[in-house]
């Protein structure tokens, strides 16, 4: 049994243990206060179960609801919120519009009553809350407020009591206080259930969140729309990115792994839907190692004292933008080539031009992560090295052009 589920238990049986003692301290006092909130904690008892019920049914998959019955808690919860009401309602209606009662009898043992059942409600009213807050539960959050209403329909009747003790009637005044607090509770529950049933968005510090976990990654070039909602305590995401990538299985493994570790960082997220575009550039940066003379290629990636960076208009091989930089961690001692190469791709870089191959080593890890390519040349010449670059990655990107119209071609066909 998950967390929730033992909390709705709970919930239930704490609202029979106040019915419990409400009722002997009705038949001890003789007050129609008490019994009436006796009758009260009686119907909390059938609303507790009815919210148990809603957090199990909100658990079933049903094939006629393809995105789960996860909002049946949100009905509940809204329900829950009017229950509130009444009982705010029932306060006002003992209070200012009943026929005079008669004074209870053995109060200071119906004060002692009252004040436990004060104590109790308070207490499991916090822990629910608590509970429903790390479950994320509609159902349980509204439930707390709902017996925290009782607690405070409990300190009426005490504040009755107190006053019956003393000869001055204050359980006018404090119904007032505590009705206030009741309408603000009840409305705001109201509200949050109306928003989630209207497929709101998510509040704004978990949409922050998403988007933060997406662009940490360095293949996400932007994110082109953001849709989130919840549904119960699950919360449903859709993306539309634009990915540094040029193959489809290449981002289609990118999307798998953004959405893995937005479910890992967001709590209670049932699916990440992503829809991706590659990015197609007409600009191209090259990035070239140098040693100290600036014309000949390094054979050390992250020794290399200089890099020179050429973005060229693919098509027309029109250099658009050329930078010569120094290498600002050739002293590092450790990970110097990981650092050069998060460092390039900040830069911009698209190709990394290498006399030797990168592949299965920390930089290449990284560079391919970041939707870098590395192409392999023979020639130490850097204008002639970039000149073959440029020639190569032209052929590519029309082959692999051709290859996504295909594979779009098949999928349609299908």
């Amino acid at each position: 049994m998950e967390a929730s589920e033992k909390t709705a238990w709970l919930s239930i049986l704490t609202n029979m243990l106040l019915v419990g003692i409400k009722t002997v301290v009705a038949f001890v006092s003789g007050s129609l206060a008490v019994t009436a909130d006796a009758i009260h904690s009686l119907s909390d008892v059938v609303s507790s179960t009815i919210i148990l019920l809603g957090i199990k049914i909100s658990e079933r998959p049903v094939r006629g609801f393809p995105y789960g019955l996860y909002k049946v808690e949100n009905l509940v919860a809204m329900v829950t919120s009017v229950l509130i009401l009444f009982a705010g309602y029932e306060i006002i209606k003992t209070v200012f519009f009943a026929p005079p009662r008669p004074l209870p009898t053995h109060i200071p043992m119906s004060i002692a009553g009252i004040a436990s059942t004060i104590l109790i409600t308070w207490r499991f009213s916090k822990y629910e809350l608590k509970k429903g807050k790390e479950t994320e539960s509609p159902s349980l959050i509204a439930d707390a407020q709902h017996i925290w209403t009782d607690m405070l329909s409990s300190l009426v009747i005490l504040m009755a009591f107190l006053g019956s003790a003393i000869g001055i009637a204050i359980d006018k005044y404090a119904a007032v206080i505590v009705v206030v607090f009741i309408v603000r509770s009840a409305i705001r529950i109201l509200l949050d259930s109306v928003r989630v049933l209207l497929d709101a968005s998510l509040d704004h510090s978990s949409m922050t969140r998403i988007r933060e976990i997406v662009l940490a990654d360095s293949r996400v070039v932007k994110i082109n729309s953001i849709w989130a909602r919840n549904a119960g305590r699950y919360k449903f995401v859709e993306l539309d990115l634009t990915l540094r990538v040029r193959e489809l299985k290449k981002g289609h493994q990118v999307t798998e792994e953004i959405e893995n570790r937005v479910k890992l960082e967001i709590g209670q997220v049932d699916r990440v839907l992503i829809h991706f575009q590659p990015l197609h550039r007409d600009i191209l940066t090259f990035g070239l190692p140098l040693v100290e003379d600036k014309q000949t290629i390094s054979e050390h990636f992250g020794e290399a004292p200089f890099f020179r960076l050429v973005s060229v208009q693919h098509g027309k091989g029109e250099i658009t933008n050329e930078r010569l930089l120094k290498n600002p961690y050739i002293n590092e001692e450790k990970a110097k080539g990981i650092k050069v190469a998060n460092w390039l791709l900040e830069n911009g870089l698209d190709v990394l031009v290498s006399l030797r191959d990168q592949a299965g080593k920390g930089p290449g890890f990284v560079l391919g992560n970041g939707g870098a390519e590395i192409l392999l040349t023979k020639e130490t010449s850097a204008e002639k090295a970039l000149t073959m670059a440029e020639s190569e990655v032209g052929q590519n990107i029309t082959q692999s052009t051709h290859s996504e119209k295909n594979i779009e071609r098949n999928a349609a066909l299908t």
